[in-house]
């Protein structure tokens, strides 16, 4: 695979490795590599291991906050979301294909480099004379940790891949060929079991942005879930809860803003610096076109619907939903969430969701990872970007019992949901439904109001629950333009049922394959080494 054959070519290794971890703290930036380093003079300090595994990191899936276009093109693979301008059979709109080099390729290549860094510094690391063994332990479990997460990643986007945990030959490394999705899970369940013995439960403030033992144990978590393993599930965030190193902030917006990066609610994030690894969203993708960004993605109306009223009942069943004032009495996340039209006011300006051309656009913008005071640089923000926070956790916890068949008690809600939607923040109602199928439902929405645009969170839920096909072959709606759609012309809107008179941003109906819940391998591998063969539907 061409990838692999740039990275084994010893005359780039150490020009790779040598990039520094973006932004853990203002001692870890000082830690800047050298200018010139060779393999002969390389491994013979604990410093030199510490540099090495840096550059694990800094390009890795965890330390990769560089410009690009993933996160807004994936958001629009679920049903929550869609890219502006984005249309049928555009890869903006999720439509991915297997020549695309914006997220296909660039997932894969950047997850397979890792992978050769963490190879090579698990072959080397041992090399270090007179290091602390207990250090070099702990820097291991860290690079395992992190090629276990590339490969977790690799397995929900395209199944099977080339599981490779030894350094190649030009000549091996172009003859791989696809491990089975099992295979690769498997071997993602043992390396993060291990990682997560060999990882701190806390660290100092010195340290922040380094892997901790819940990270690996709720990477863990997914997988099972994943594939329905649910007892171990259980067990496995079980385990993260009772390290007792994470807790609920009370805030919640505050969490996406570069004040809330030090709470301890973040299990894994990728740590920002404005200026200098600066996160290249929040203040400028996200941002609506109105106060000076983008606005690349628009939230759809199902996901507004999908947040209850303060009384804890869907918008449909609550006696306080009044439909000419449908954000009066919402949930509160909904206000920290999303831009409102007709409703946010904004740095002093209301939002009307119009203010730009509406083509492409839905009315919704997200507010989510938009700070209002924010004066710097919009394409360099010092927001950190959340992976994995501890609502998720709980979360999780509680959907693996429920699927399990285990005993569902107040005391596990409280623990759990409740703790959760209960945040000073938030205070929404407890919940005390212990009917399996009522509270599943309850736990869907609740992952969808609660992690609503975090990474991949959306992604892996419909396909777990087997609704992807349902949710994504249909209709998106934006927001209402008109109560006479029979005489309104001036932009698509829907004539009938619950959504009469919304806007139609993008309609997917009969464009959607099951195969597609799936990445296509990339074109630009294939052409290369002709034994890795495609995913089915992209032929």
């Amino acid at each position: 695979m061409r990838k692999y054959k740039n990275i084994c070519l010893r005359g780039l290794l150490l020009a790779g490795l040598a990039l520094v971890l973006p932004g853990c703290s203002e001692t870890w930036l000082d830690e800047q590599p050298l200018a010139q380093l060779s393999e002969t003079s390389f491994w013979k300090s604990e410093k030199d291991a510490m540099l090495a595994l840096t550059g694990i990191y800094r390009g890795g899936n965890v330390g990769n906050n560089g410009y690009n276009n993933e996160l807004l093109i994936m958001a629009g693979a679920t049903d929550d979301s869609g890219y502006k301008h984005g249309n049928v059979g555009v890869i903006y709109s999720g439509y991915l294909n297997p020549g695309d080099g914006q997220v296909v390729q660039s997932i894969w290549q950047r997850a397979y480099t890792t992978i050769f860094k963490v190879n090579y510094f698990l072959e080397n690391v041992n090399k270090v004379a007179g290091a602390d063994a207990a250090k070099i332990a702990q820097f291991s479990a860290e690079a395992r940790f992190l090629r276990a997460y590339e490969y977790f990643m690799m397995s929900v986007l395209y199944g099977g891949v080339p599981l490779v945990t030894k350094v190649l030959t030009v000549a091996e490394a172009n003859t791989q060929t696809r491990n089975t999705y099992d295979e690769v899970v498997n071997f993602c369940l043992t390396e993060l079991t291990e990682a997560a013995k060999g990882l701190p439960a806390t660290r100092p403030d010195s340290e922040r942005g380094r892997i901790l033992k819940a990270a690996a144990l709720a990477v863990k978590g997914r997988l099972q879930m994943i594939n329905k393993k649910w007892a171990d599930a259980a067990v496995t965030y079980k385990e993260a809860i009772d390290l007792n190193a994470h807790v609920i902030d009370p805030r919640f917006k505050e969490l996406f803003e570069e004040q809330g990066e030090t709470s301890k609610e973040i299990v894994l994030a990728t740590n920002c610096v404005a200026g200098l690894y600066g996160n290249p969203q929040n203040q400028l993708n996200y941002h609506p076109e109105v106060f000076g960004g983008y606005q690349e993605d628009n939230a759809f109306q199902g996901l507004v619907d999908a947040f209850t009223m303060k009384d804890g009942l869907p918008i449909e069943e609550s006696p306080l939903y009044n439909a000419k004032k449908p954000f009066e009495n919402r949930d509160p996340r909904l206000y920290a969430t999303l831009f409102l039209p007709g409703y946010t006011v904004f740095r002093g300006k209301s939002y009307t969701g119009r203010e730009a051309n509406l083509i492409g656009n839905t009315g919704y913008g997200w507010k989510k990872y938009v700070t209002e005071n924010y004066t710097g640089a919009q394409n360099s923000s010092g927001d950190d970007i959340i992976h994995i926070r501890y609502a998720e956790i709980l979360l999780s916890y509680l959907e693996s019992v429920l699927e399990a068949g285990q005993p569902i008690t107040q005391a596990l809600l409280d623990q759990t949901i409740n703790a959760v939607r209960g945040r000073n923040a938030v205070k929404m109602p407890p919940i005390t439904e212990t009917n399996v199928a009522k509270l599943r439902e309850l736990v869907r929405r609740e992952r969808r109001v609660e992690f609503a645009v975090e990474r991949l969170i959306r992604y892996m839920d419909i396909r777990r629950w087997g609704i992807y096909m349902e949710v994504m072959n249909t209709k998106f709606y934006g927001m209402k333009l008109t109560d006479d759609p029979d005489n309104y012309t001036e932009f698509k809107v829907e004539k009938v049922g619950k959504y009469r008179g919304h806007y139609i941003p993008i309609d997917k109906t009969g464009t959607i394959k099951p195969e597609m819940a799936l990445l296509p391998i990339p074109l630009y591998e294939i052409n290369i080494n002709n034994k890795i063969i495609q995913n089915p539907g992209y032929n």
